[in-house]
């Protein structure tokens, strides 16, 4: 019974290892405990738009599962040292430690600042204390330096939306500010940088999936809102030109740029929220410049579903300047 209770408490520590890993230095999105628990997260912070917590969200989700880090590890570590009488002893006395005494101690062994009054009381504890004792000091550490990493690419998402929304307050902004240029000659010239922008932005969402939870009230520093602007823009735009055209192939560079980056988002497309009646109607309004416009259901149900996640819909998307 002991060596089962010692195994169960590793396994759980192995499991909360690679998971933690996983999320933070791997580059490939969340571990599976992760995931989980920031999606229930996400859909709990969406139905509250209008309270504090949703201004908050980014920082909830990284307390919450820093939390169920060190919780899932603490409660593997304190699995190990209840396993036997003689995992953890008085160090005065001798005698087994009680359950608060062992508690105390597990705290002290991961935190790495154990006092001395309890130690471990057979040839395996020891073991295993010394094991564990740079697992707290790992987790902490690399946490700290995940951390940082997190708020940079979050204001790279906050830049690029604002760089995106100083072209203009609404689509038919951004539209006519393309237009003025007969060939694009602004577009066709910001169009490397501006790609490379939207998929370091991608990237982030691999490397640091927990920057897609920062949520914002504010439509210019929304991210997914801007680009999702600028792609109906730039599809409006790409009718105007023959595919053989330089113009034609720049555009489409922009939107496949984009089209990646919702590829590699957290939700994917769910038909469920998507309306596509709804979403004809709002583009009824491309016709008064002569353009009818064409369907994309598979990016149109990427783009709803990273909307709504966000806290954001297609309407805000096709609001007008006035209207803001």
């Amino acid at each position: 019974m002991e060596s089962l209770q010692i195994l169960a408490g590793i396994a759980v520590i192995v499991l909360t290892f690679l998971d933690f890993f996983h999320t933070t230095l791997s580059g490939n999105g969340f571990g599976f405990i992760s995931r989980e628990l920031n999606r229930l997260l996400n859909r709990l912070i969406i139905q509250n738009r209008d309270r504090t917590i949703f201004r908050y969200s980014g920082l909830t989700h990284l307390l919450v599962t820093t939390f169920v880090w060190l919780a899932l590890l603490f409660c593997g570590t304190f699995l190990i040292f209840t396993a036997g009488e003689n995992m953890v002893v008085n160090s005065t006395t001798f005698l087994p430690a009680t359950t608060s005494e062992r508690f105390y101690f597990t705290s002290y062994v991961l935190s790495t600042l154990g006092i001395g009054n309890m130690i471990p009381g057979n040839e395996t504890s020891e073991i295993l204390t010394g094991i564990l004792s740079f697992s707290g000091f790992i987790l902490i550490t690399t946490g700290l330096t995940y951390l940082l990493s997190v708020v940079q690419a979050v204001l790279s998402k906050k830049e690029l939306a604002f760089f995106i929304s100083t072209l203009g307050n609404d689509v038919e902004e951004i539209y006519f500010f393309f237009k003025k240029d007969d060939n694009l000659d602004g577009l066709m010239a910001d169009a490397n940088d501006l790609r490379k922008q939207i998929l370091s932005n991608a990237s982030s969402y691999l490397a640091f999936p927990i920057t897609n939870y920062f949520l914002t009230k504010n439509r210019k520093s929304a991210l997914i809102v801007q680009l999702a602007i600028l792609s109906e823009v730039l599809m409006v735009l790409r009718m105007d030109w023959e595919e053989d055209s330089p113009q034609y192939a720049k555009l489409c560079t922009l939107i496949n740029a984009i089209e990646k980056y919702l590829n590699l988002g957290l939700e994917g497309p769910n038909k469920d929220l998507h309306n596509n009646d709804k979403l004809n109607t709002l583009r009824s309004f491309w016709q008064k410049y002569g353009h009818t416009f064409k369907k994309n259901t598979e990016m149109d149900r990427r783009f709803t579903s990273s909307l709504y996640y966000a806290g954001w819909d297609w309407e805000e998307v096709y609001k007008m300047k006035e209207q803001l």
